[in-house]
This record gives structure tokens, C-alpha cells and sequence, in this order.
């Protein structure tokens, strides 16, 4: 019940999904949200031998293993193994090094904190309009939103996916979004693109649409006070 697994649950429970959350203290940080929420909520020892059963663990599809401690999440998971050899398991770990190993060797998938935050952290500072970042084999892709001023008006959906590696999220105009607009949607003046595509691509779109430069205040900043101007 920390503010990983306080997230997990959400998404989770987002996607219709029925979870359990195991904690061992009672003074955890979400385990009254989680109450005011309705989730069942397990206050208990992973240790124990009878904490994991108490969960019906072995009707579980999957169980994802947040604590910050790298032993108490490979022990939960074994024991989850042995308990349910085809459950899912998903595994928080700090040691680099450490989640390697297990995703070769337990076939389970290993996560380290490290390797998560890393990209958003640094493309956070060399660039504040990128909101997501992740990798996919090799290639680091980001998705930005991009406002039609420059260059984008005119241009179809399929023009940004063709010349630039694009692929449009979604199309807000005015107070309507649509998620996967069709390529033959012709962009508006005005209108509010989210984009995913590999880094230099983003590069090379931002650079089209006379927006090369990242400007120097951030997309979750307030805005500026009266006499104030944006840089960028």
C-alpha cells in the first residue's frame, strides 16, 4: 500500500480488474484510501505462511511485487510460484543488475525503478513538452502534444505518420478529442495533435513546425503573471 502499489491498484481497477493489496503496517500511506475505495485490503506479513493464501493466490492471474525491498519481493514471489506455477509474476527491484537475472531465470518480469525513471528524468530536462517517454527494443520513443501553428495545418494525419514516423494519438479541436484520428483527416489551424514517435523523429517534427527549441518553462508550470513573458 506505498504510493507504487497504490498507483498499480488504480490502474488496475481502471481496467475492471478484482485486486488484493497486502500491507504490513496499519499506518501505511494509502491504506485509508484504499479502505475509502472499497479495496479489499490484507493487513498482514508476507513472511507468514499464511499471508499469500489468504489472498487465493492460487486463483490469482497475477501479482505484482512492489515493496522496496528487492529480497521481500523475490520471496513473495517464489512463494507465489510455488503456490500457482502459471500465475503472472511482476517484480519491483532497486538492483539493476538483480532484475536482469530474474527475467532470464524466474521468467518473470522484473522491473527496476532505475531503468523506468531514467528516461523520463532525463528527457524531463532537456525537454519539457515530451509527457511520455519509454523504450521499445533499442529505440527511445516519446509522446508530446504538438499544437497546429506552423507547418502541421494542411497536412493530413497520414503526412505525419509518412514523413516523420508519427503516429497520432489522438486529435483534439476545440472541446472535442478523438482518439486515433483517420489518416485522411486534414489538420486545422488550432488543433491539438498527441503524437508518438522515436526521439529524432520528434526531433525532426518539432524542427518542421518551427518549434525546435524546447522552451524554458515547463508544460505543468503556472502561468506567468501579469507582465511576465514566456520564454521559448
Amino acid at each position: 500500500a506505498g504510493r507504487v502499489g497504490y498507483r498499480v491498484v488504480a490502474q488496475l481497477r481502471e481496467m475492471e480488474k478484482d485486486v488484493v493489496v497486502v500491507e504490513k503496517r496499519e499506518d501505511a500511506a494509502f491504506v485509508s484510501a484504499l479502505r475509502d475505495e472499497n479495496v479489499p485490503l490484507l493487513i498482514d506479513d508476507t513472511r507468514s505462511p499464511l499471508c499469500l493464501p489468504r489472498t487465493n493466490v492460487k486463483d490469482a492471474s497475477a501479482i505484482v511485487c512492489a515493496t522496496d525491498d528487492d529480497l521481500a519481493n523475490l520471496n513473495i514471489a517464489l512463494d507465489a510460484r510455488r503456490m500457482n506455477p502459471n500465475i503472472r509474476v511482476v517484480i519491483r527491484l532497486f538492483d539493476e543488475d538483480l532484475s536482469g537475472k530474474v527475467r532470464d531465470t524466474f521468467k518473470a518480469e522484473a522491473l527496476s525503478s532505475s531503468s523506468l525513471a531514467a528516461p523520463a528524468m532525463a528527457l524531463a530536462a532537456l525537454d519539457p513538452r515530451i509527457i511520455h517517454s519509454f523504450h521499445l527494443g533499442k529505440h527511445l520513443m516519446v509522446v508530446s502534444n504538438f499544437e497546429a501553428r506552423e507547418g502541421l495545418p494542411g497536412l493530413t494525419i497520414s503526412d505525419i505518420r509518412d514523413r516523420f514516423g508519427g503516429l497520432a494519438l489522438s486529435l483534439l479541436r476545440g472541446s472535442h478529442e478523438r482518439l486515433h484520428p483517420v489518416g485522411e483527416e486534414v489538420i486545422r489551424p488550432g488543433d491539438i495533435l498527441a503524437i508518438q514517435a522515436s526521439y529524432p523523429e520528434y526531433r525532426r517534427l518539432r524542427a518542421f513546425s518551427c518549434e525546435a527549441e524546447p522552451p524554458t518553462w515547463s508544460h505543468q508550470d503556472p502561468p506567468p503573471l501579469p507582465g511576465q513573458r514566456k520564454v521559448g
